[in-house]
C-alpha cells in the first residue's frame, strides 16, 4: 500500500468519525454540534404535540432545536431542525402557562397548585429525605454572614428524614440536559472565602460570582419547560456525565460534600451537606414565602411523589 493511499484511508476514517461525533448519538444534545460540547449559553424548553423540545444555544450564537417524546422510551425517535421553523400559533398556545405576580420591584410565579402540578415530576436528590424540619435550611433563610439569602434546601444529617454523610450518593431530580458539571473544581482558600465574605459584607448583598463560589462544587440541569435544578457543595461529580448529557431522574451525578463552605477551605469534612436548589422563571422555588409556606410548597412537590 502506498504512502498516498495510507493518507487517503486516514482521512477517510477521520471523516466517518465526524459524522458519527455530529449525529450518532441522538440523546446527547451538545454532540450534535461540536460549538455546543465545551460550553452550553442557553437552553429553551417547550412543550408542543404532545413533544418536549429544547433548544441550545452555544457560544457560537448557533441554536438546534432537539426534540423529544414524553415517553422517555421513544426519544430515539427525536430529530435535530434549526429552532423556530416548525413553531406555529399553536405551538406558543402549548406552552405551559406560569402565572406572575409582582413582590416588589420584582416578579414572582405564583406558587400555587398549578405550579405544584408542573413541577410533580421531580424527585428528592436523596432517595427518602424529607424536607429539613429546621427553617434556616429552607430557601429564603436569611444568611448574615454574607449578607445574603439562602436560595435552596439543605439535606442535613439529623434533620430530613435519613441519614446524609460526606460521600453519599445525589441523583438527579428529574429527567434534564446536564447544563453545567464543575469536573475542574478548585476550593478557595480560607484567605480567598475571608475577602470574599468581606466584599459581600460591603456590597449589600451576596455578590452573584462569590455567591456562585460558596456554592462550591456544583451540578446544573435543566428540565421541561425551563425549570432548572443545582446540586452544590458537592464533593465529586459523576466522570460519566458531561455538559449536554441527557439524565433520566435517579442518575447518579455525584455526592455530599461541603465545598464552598469553610469547612472546605480548611479541607475538614465536618457539616457536610446537599444544597439543593429549583428554580423556575429566575426565581427559586418558595420565594417571598414565610417558612411554614416554604416548607409546605417544597413537600407538595418533593413528598408527593
Amino acid at each position: 500500500m502506498t504512502n498516498k493511499s495510507k493518507i487517503y484511508i486516514v482521512f477517510l476514517l477521520f471523516f466517518l468519525c465526524c459524522i458519527f461525533f455530529v449525529t450518532g448519538n441522538p440523546l446527547t444534545l451538545c454532540e450534535l454540534n461540536p460549538f455546543f460540547t465545551n460550553r452550553v449559553k442557553q437552553v429553551e424548553w417547550k412543550k408542543s404535540e404532545g413533544k418536549v423540545q429544547a433548544a441550545i444555544k452555544g457560544t457560537s450564537g448557533e441554536t438546534i432545536k432537539k426534540e423529544f417524546l414524553t415517553n422517555p422510551a421513544e426519544k430515539d425517535a427525536a430529530k435535530e431542525t434549526p429552532y423556530g421553523e416548525e413553531e406555529s400559533a399553536q405551538g406558543q398556545q402549548d406552552r405551559p402557562v406560569i402565572n406572575i405576580r409582582a413582590s416588589g420591584s420584582k416578579e414572582i410565579p405564583l406558587w400555587d397548585e398549578e405550579m405544584v402540578r408542573q413541577l410533580s415530576f421531580l424527585k428528592s436528590p436523596i432517595p427518602g429525605a424529607s424536607i429539613s424540619t429546621r427553617d434556616s435550611q429552607l430557601p429564603g433563610a436569611p444568611r448574615a454572614y454574607r449578607n445574603g439569602t439562602h436560595e435552596g434546601l439543605d439535606y442535613y444529617n439529623g434533620y430530613c428524614g435519613v441519614s446524609v454523610h460526606f460521600g453519599d450518593p445525589v441523583y438527579a431530580a428529574g429527567a434534564g440536559i446536564i447544563y453545567r458539571i464543575d469536573h475542574d473544581y478548585s476550593e478557595p482558600v480560607t484567605v480567598e472565602r475571608e475577602e470574599m465574605l468581606r466584599l459581600s459584607a460591603t456590597a449589600g448583598d451576596t455578590p452573584v460570582d462569590i455567591l456562585d463560589k460558596f456554592r462550591g462544587r456544583q451540578v446544573w440541569i435543566v428540565h421541561a419547560f425551563g425549570v432548572v435544578t443545582r446540586y452544590a457543595h458537592l464533593d465529586t461529580v459523576s466522570d460519566q456525565l458531561q455538559v449536554g448529557d441527557w439524565v433520566e431522574a435517579g442518575t447518579f451525578i455525584g455526592t455530599v460534600g461541603n465545598s464552598g463552605t469553610s469547612n472546605g477551605a480548611r479541607g475538614i469534612r465536618e457539616d457536610a451537606h446537599l444544597h439543593f436548589e429549583i428554580w423556575v422563571e429566575n426565581c427559586y422555588l418558595g420565594e417571598g414565602l414565610s417558612p411554614g409556606e416554604v416548607r409546605l410548597l417544597w413537600q407538595q412537590v418533593l413528598d408527593g411523589n
